[in-house]
């Protein structure tokens, strides 16, 4: 089949979906990412991948959006696509509504955190719930990265349970492995850090919503009290949303030592084996590949107590949940595991032996070849 992969950015792409285009590839189906323009782009289609870019923004912007729409018909139409396959809110709000107007015989929707969450007050879970209701509405079927939020969508009245199937999320867990001594100061060192430093990493696009004011606020508390303690921040700037963390931020928290921040890394690996401990603090998560990645590296994970997060992190076993939006709980956490380093050492062993059993891409790749396997065999009965 020729099937559309559509997301908002070029780097959803390369760190979310190449292993699922690759996948679905080798099944002898012919995939397209469909994206805005950015700068993994060449570096995509130097790798073999069929990209087709259409200019899309996270942001809620109705002429912008408009000019997505008509672009994303045109693409369809012109591909003649089997499926579109839509990820994250803004394609999956566009994409379901242009390939309908193309005449796109089916439509897939992958859901990778919904809009609302428990958290959020009665109104605000109302208005984002509209969204996701004309997402599923418009879309044939719908594939979810979490458990929970499966059980969310049924209860919540987005579809039927026979729309929604479980698909889940993964990772290559050799590629994600902890390191010999020698290696691990070898990197350390590489990366500016001693062998006395107690290194807590963040990884995630710098914006609000993925918890960085209390991460910051907890960063405040931690260096105020043992010296040792070194944060890193790993992820791209995104000026152009509205809760964007300002440069200015930024500037004040590195120019004073209580932040570094390395923006877009593509070699993770190393930074989780620089590590001791990983935090994500976030407000809404579908199944977080960066805890999966960190909990595979060995590393106690420290995590907000929200969907998602607590799909992959077991409280008290294989990390420490949190209740969102308390930075002072995050600082307790972070000083539970500077002040226990056995007991850290304990919880990332168990974290990467359940990221092994239960969060190995190789499952999902092989649920997603079912399912397209299954949408197959049903066009070439109707055939």
């Amino acid at each position: 089949m020729k099937i559309a992969q559509v997301v908002t950015a070029d780097i959803s792409v390369r760190f979310l979906l190449l292993d699922h285009i690759e996948a679905l590839r080798s099944q002898g189906h012919q995939v397209v990412a469909v994206c805005a323009p950015g700068p993994w782009v060449e570096d995509l289609r130097r790798e073999g991948i069929d990209m087709w870019l259409v200019p899309m923004a996270r942001e809620l912007s109705p002429w912008r959006d408009l000019q997505s729409l008509r672009a994303l018909v045109r693409c369809f139409r012109s591909n003649k696509f089997d499926v579109v396959h839509t990820h994250t809110p803004k394609p999956g709000l566009l994409g379901p509504l242009a390939a309908r107007i193309a005449g796109v015989p089916v439509i897939v929707h992958t859901i990778h955190g919904l809009l609302f969450h428990d958290r959020q007050a009665a109104w605000r879970q109302r208005l984002y719930w509209v969204p996701e209701k004309i997402t599923a509405s418009l879309s044939h079927h719908l594939l979810s990265q979490s458990r929970e939020d499966v059980e969310v969508c049924i209860r919540a009245k987005l579809c039927s349970a026979q729309k929604i199937m479980y698909l889940g999320n993964g990772i290559d867990p050799e590629r994600f492995k902890p390191q010999s001594d020698d290696a691990r100061r070898a990197i350390r060192a590489d990366l500016g850090y001693s062998e006395n430093d107690f290194v807590i990493g963040s990884v995630g696009r710098l914006v609000y919503e993925k918890g960085f004011s209390e991460l910051f606020a907890a960063a405040e508390i931690i260096c105020a009290k043992f010296t040792q303690a070194k944060f890193v921040v790993i992820g791209p700037e995104e000026h152009d949303q509205k809760d964007a963390i300002p440069a200015t931020r930024i500037a004040e928290l590195t120019k004073r030592g209580i932040m570094r921040f390395a923006g877009v890394q593509s070699d993770m690996a190393k930074w989780y084996v620089a590590m001791d401990s990983f935090v994500l603090p976030s407000h809404r998560e579908g199944v977080p590949r960066a805890c999966m990645e960190a909990s595979a590296s060995g590393l106690p994970v420290i995590a907000s107590d929200i969907r998602g997060c607590r799909e992959v992190v077991v409280n008290g076993e294989t990390g420490i949940l949190v209740p969102m939006n308390d930075a002072p709980q995050i600082a307790a956490a972070i000083e539970r595991l500077i002040e226990n380093p056995e007991e850290a050492r304990c919880i990332g062993k168990r974290g990467r032996l359940r990221i092994c059993e239960s969060f190995n891409q190789r499952d999902v790749l092989e649920r997603l070849c079912a399912f397209y396997g299954r949408i197959q065999h049903e066009a070439s009965r109707q055939a």
